[in-house]
């Protein structure tokens, strides 16, 4: 009943686990995604169509850089061994053989039985692993997502940043950030209550969530009162105008402020910084020009925005 094994699946994956290209043993090996296999398909998504053991395709490990051992796994009752190695740009490469089958479950099991004992234990296997899928998704969305806000927290924009700005680099393509600052909140914190501190950080962050429109956009709260914009193939006038927009959307709120300096209300204070040409693999480099922005924007009385291209790529 076995059909025809492959001998050898080869398959390199981009630094965001995209496929890149592949051999025919790898369409064989993930016979049950062939219909959805094109350059750019992400690796989880050609796992959630299988019914195979976890570490069958898992290439979380790229990130930190360190390739496991070979391991091996059963497929279609056969024993496949496989390799990873970790190439340039951040590329998985991996490499699969197929082995020997695996023995009968028993001398006198027939054939037919032993498939209908299989097909029974892949779906109970696929619907725990779908599970626990479903709760590890669950529980890395709460790590990378402000708890009080609701945005995505610095953690989660590190991540992306890094993302961006390989793939900005490798396209050609430019890449910004805006630093805010909301102006005076610890006098508004002292004046108005923590819990009206709470509530006036909720409002901020979803009306600059509600003015950044496109997909690959996002906000996050990267600390206190300070959140950030990632603005990937924006370049600087395109920036310091989406920047305007956001000032002038938190004016907009009319939120009372007391004892502000800038204004009677809340205003918040942005350092837009762009790089036009991305080099090197230092995107530090970026955040450190916006926050020196944000402070030049602090110190021109706040409720403003300044803006520059990042002219150090480290």
């Amino acid at each position: 009943m076995d059909k025809a094994p492959f001998t050898q699946s080869v398959a390199i994956f981009d630094a965001s686990e995209r496929l890149v290209d592949w051999s025919a043993g790898f369409g064989e090996e993930f016979a049950d995604a062939a219909s959805i296999l094109n350059q750019g398909i992400s690796a989880r998504d050609i796992y959630a169509m299988c019914l195979l053991p976890e570490r069958a395709l898992d290439l979380s490990w790229a990130s930190g850089g360190t390739p496991p051992p070979v391991f091996e796994y059963i497929n279609n009752r056969r024993s496949i061994a496989v390799e990873q190695h970790l190439g340039a740009n951040g590329y998985v490469f991996r490499i699969a053989q197929s082995t020997q089958t695996t023995p009968q479950l028993h001398p006198s099991m027939l054939d037919e039985s032993a498939e209908l004992l299989r097909s029974a234990a892949l779906q109970i296997s696929a619907a725990v692993l779908k599970r626990r899928e479903q709760e590890t998704h669950r529980l890395h969305e709460l790590a990378l997502t402000d708890g009080l806000t609701g945005i995505a927290n610095r953690r989660y924009f590190d991540e992306l940043l890094d993302i961006e700005w390989q793939r900005c680099k490798k396209s050609r393509l430019p890449l910004s950030t805006i630093f805010i600052d909301i102006d005076f909140f610890k006098r508004y914190n002292d004046f108005y209550g923590h819990l009206s501190g709470d509530v006036c950080l909720k409002i901020i962050a979803s009306t600059l969530r509600a003015n950044l429109h496109r997909p690959r956009d996002l906000v996050a709260r990267y600390g206190g009162e300070e959140f950030t914009c990632l603005l990937p193939e924006t370049d600087l006038r395109d920036a310091a105008h989406k920047a305007a927009e956001l000032e002038k959307a938190i004016r907009a709120l009319a939120i009372p402020h007391g004892k502000s300096e800038a204004a009677s209300i809340v205003t918040i204070s942005l350092g837009v910084s762009t790089a036009q040409c991305i080099m090197g693999d230092d995107s530090s480099v970026l955040i450190r020009a916006a926050d020196q922005l944000l402070y030049d924007a602090k110190a021109a009385g706040r409720g403003c925005v300044r803006s520059a291209l990042c002219t150090s790529m480290g």
